[in-house]
């Protein structure tokens, strides 16, 4: 049931309103459209496989070495490569609920899962007792999908501290960081070098609204596996339009944007709590909900997309994430999930 289904669902010719992806709702830059239509005719070329200009930029944005960076065809193509470089069986720790793609790619691999099941969506010190029955690897998100929390600092690190004394790999994903309001002052890319069994994963596409074109990054100053992940890449893996939309948007300045996101997230809160739904306190740029029952299915019938949350380890039908669009969007939202409530 993964988000952003819009497409699938057109094809019937009806018209939705798209809440299951957590995109910018302010779209594509304008000037990223004209670099866009301006680079058509280089598709006649294969992509240009030197990716220091990018490389560069990244390590400009994150304060790290350009040796450090290796690019994806969009961050889920990333986690699926990087489950498969280690060469043993794995025993793969996931933290439920989180994004579905941590499973398919431990899956892929064979390995055996073991599922912390978050108490109240949290991380807690309870994930200690998980980590001490032979861990290969820890999957951790921050913030997390689809719950929108952060990790306690705190916690977060004593987590990192552990994991290195255990020789435990960590799998940082800091998609969603960006969104954050200061979310950089969460990150834990300033701790690279502190921690070889770190890898963290950042992708541009969904703050700058270009999920069709698939670009992602992974940090990490594990030599071994950059090495490992560059000999599972394909010649030319990223597309010509993609790599034109990462050298835009690394340039660019997109404090404004998330505040002005941040803004329309607490009105579309207030407004949903309002009306009796159950709202947590994401961090995010969406936010997951719940009301005592299933609204997913009758908002598709109005045309209205949210993200039905019950194929989520621990969640139900009656369960459903909303990404912050508009403030007409929300409205539109909010207007729908009234009258269903109403009825």
């Amino acid at each position: 049931m993964h988000g952003g289904r819009l497409l699938e669902f057109s094809k019937s010719g009806k018209k939705y309103i798209d809440f299951s992806a957590s995109i910018n709702p302010y779209g594509i830059d304008p000037n990223l459209k004209d670099i866009l239509k301006e680079s058509i005719d280089i598709l006649v070329h294969y992509p240009n496989q030197d990716y220091s200009e990018i490389k560069a930029l990244i390590s400009r944005k994150h304060d790290v070495s350009e040796e450090s960076i290796y690019l994806g065809n969009g961050a889920n193509s990333i986690i699926f490569r990087l489950f498969s470089i280690f060469d043993k069986e794995l025993n793969i720790c996931i933290p439920t609920p989180s994004f579905e793609t941590y499973r398919l790619a431990a899956e892929s691999v064979s390995a055996d899962i073991v599922y912390y099941d978050m108490n109240r969506f949290k991380i807690t010190n309870e994930i200690f007792d998980i980590l001490s029955d032979n861990i290969d690897v820890l999957v951790l998100t921050n913030p997390n999908n689809p719950t929108g929390y952060l990790i306690e600092e705190e916690l977060l690190q004593r987590l990192l501290e552990y994991c290195k004394a255990e020789n435990i790999f960590v799998l940082l994903d800091e998609c969603f960081l960006e969104f954050v309001e200061d979310g950089e002052r969460y990150s834990q890319i300033s701790n690279l070098s502190k921690y070889t069994n770190l890898a963290i994963l950042r992708s541009l596409t969904k703050l700058y609204a270009f999920p069709g074109l698939r670009f992602g990054y992974l940090l990490t100053e594990n030599k071994k596996i950059i090495e490992n992940l560059n000999k599972l890449t394909p010649s030319w893996d990223i597309n010509s339009l993609a790599l034109e939309a990462a050298k835009f948007s690394l340039t660019q300045d997109m404090s404004q944007v998330v505040l002005k996101i941040q803004k329309e997230k607490s009105i579309l809160l207030k407004n949903l709590k309002s009306v009796g739904i159950e709202v947590f306190d994401s961090k995010a740029n969406f936010l997951l909900c719940r009301y005592k029952k299933n609204l997913s299915n009758a908002l598709l019938n109005q045309g209205v997309i949210v993200r039905d949350c019950s194929d989520y380890r621990g969640m139900d039908n009656t369960y459903f994430r909303v990404a912050v669009r508009t403030n007409s969007d929300n409205m539109i939202l909010f207007e729908n999930i009234k009258e269903l409530i109403e009825r």
